[in-house]
């Protein structure tokens, strides 16, 4: 069996806190302050900051967790020997839905940005976006192919130049136009408004938990993953907040408007060309969370196809780059598939391709909820589980801070999950896809537990144990390793 030690660490605290940022950062940013404006008044940046504490409860835990258990596919190993291999297959299963979902939903969204840039008419607009759509996942595909050194580096451009640098851009353009007077009455709807927007925001800062995914590639897991969360977390909060002020700042709460790319224009901030390559840059920067979800959750594959819940064959890691190719692929197919399907499918009833490509951000957020939850909980009794992981933990809170965050992170999770639910469009589509799915799921892994059963392999012995390739620290051989060498 290909061993877990032939992923490199080679993530040094930049690359970690990018990929984070990368990840966590989507379109939404340039759609939902501007869109909400109309709907909550000057005070739409308090959303976000009210929006943020949920998100505090998930990257505590992930902190914790990803110091304590630095392993590729931590979702998986993590979820699984908290709960059991049912847990596990059923996270990677979901992880499968959510990355295809993830992959076709900003791929279309890519398309999107670069059709409006390059004024493609509207008859030609489907044909341009499926075309730029599977040009630009098969791109990222084969980024991921070569070593995490160098796919950490990429994912650090992208996200400086896609996603910070146009944020500081519109933040710095804006300056000029600023009106003060905008926020003389900050509530003119009331409160109520900007604690409802800040339900809805806080999907933008959904992302956290894919650090314990790469953590067994991170150099100092011990200490690079806590301040990789934390300055990650505060960086996108002045982000986000900042942001939003600016809007704020720049045009008149109630004048209804769609987008940030939108004010840019009407609001005359740049030049008309200036225009074009900003909105090329926040093309670029949907691309930053593409380049993350095939780095990230195909170590989930890798690493439960090592343990026998799915084929062997996606285990495999290549000789020379120490990637995870086969699981990669697998990704990336589900994805091509999800785009020139759901996407086509979708538009008619969605109305356009960008509401069409959103609908499928709902599956992804409800995954990402649902395996909040067992994450949550199980950090709550993980010292007493795992003592010895906790022991060697980079951080180490007591065990009531674990477990009011992990009580707080379950909570927070399953209510924006019923809310997403309760979402009639979102609700729709989650009904049709994750439910029907999931239960396919099911059925699978009672086909495949009963095969493991009949060739001799104990799932639930095999999830008491923790992989041998888990070190703490760079250059720290793993278990195995040790055992090689007393030989």
């Amino acid at each position: 069996m290909v061993e877990d030690k032939e992923l490199k660490r080679g993530l040094n605290l930049p690359m970690a806190v990018f990929i984070i940022v990368g990840m966590v950062i989507g379109s939404s940013i340039w759609i939902s302050p501007a869109a909400y404006l109309s709907l909550t008044g000057p005070a739409i940046f308090i959303s976000y900051l009210i929006a943020v504490i949920p998100a505090v409860f998930v990257a505590f835990i992930a902190a914790y967790l990803g110091s304590a258990f630095p392993v590729a596919g931590g979702s998986y190993v993590i979820t699984s020997r908290i709960t059991n291999g049912f847990g596990g297959f059923m996270v990677v299963w979901l992880i499968i839905l959510a990355v295809g979902s993830t992959l076709a939903y900003l791929a279309a969204t890519f398309g999107v940005f670069l059709a409006q840039a390059f004024l493609i008419p509207a008859e030609s607009e489907m044909l341009f976006i499926m075309i730029i759509g599977v040009l630009v996942l098969f791109t990222f595909y084969m980024l991921n192919w070569i070593k995490i050194e160098l796919t950490g580096l990429i994912e650090l451009i992208i996200t400086i130049f896609g996603d910070i640098m146009v944020m500081i851009i519109f933040i710095i353009a804006a300056i000029p136009a600023f009106n003060p007077s905008n926020f003389t009455n900050l509530f003119p709807l009331g409160v109520s408004p900007v604690l409802f927007a800040a339900l809805v925001f806080f999907f933008s800062y959904i992302g956290f938990t894919l650090i314990l995914d790469v953590a067994g590639e991170v150099k100092n897991p011990k200490k690079n993953i806590p301040r990789a969360l934390l300055i990650s977390l505060i960086t996108l909060t002045t982000l986000y907040t900042l942001q939003a002020v600016m809007v704020a700042g720049v045009h008149q709460w109630d004048i209804p408007i769609d987008t940030v790319v939108k004010l840019i224009i009407t609001g005359g901030l740049l030049p008309q060309g200036a225009v074009v390559f900003i909105t090329i840059l926040i093309a670029l920067a949907i691309a930053s969370t593409i380049h993350p979800s095939y780095m990230a959750y195909s170590r989930d594959i890798m690493m439960s196809s090592r343990e026998h819940l799915f084929p062997a064959k996606f285990a495999h890691v290549h000789e020379k780059h120490k990637t995870p190719i086969p699981a990669l692929t697998l990704l990336f197919v589900v994805g091509l598939i999800f785009l020139v399907t759901f996407i086509p499918l979708l538009t008619p009833i969605a109305g356009s391709i960008g509401v069409a490509a959103t609908l499928l951000s709902a599956v992804v957020a409800v995954v990402v909820l649902i395996i909040q939850v067992p994450l949550s909980i199980g950090a709550i009794g993980f010292k007493k589980k795992f003592p010895e992981l906790h022991e060697n933990a980079g951080f180490k809170p007591s065990s009531t801070a674990l477990k009011i965050m992990g009580i707080l992170g379950a909570i927070s999770s399953a209510l924006f999950l019923l809310l997403l639910l309760a979402d009639p469009d979102a609700g729709l589509i989650v009904s049709l896809v994750v439910f029907p799915y999931a239960g396919i799921g099911a059925i699978l892994y009672l086909f495949r537990s009963r095969k493991l059963k009949s060739k001799g392999i104990d799932i639930k012995s095999m999830m008491k144990k923790i992989p041998e390739s888990v070190s703490h620290d760079e250059g720290v051989p793993s278990k195995i390793e040790r055992l090689a060498t007393e030989k």
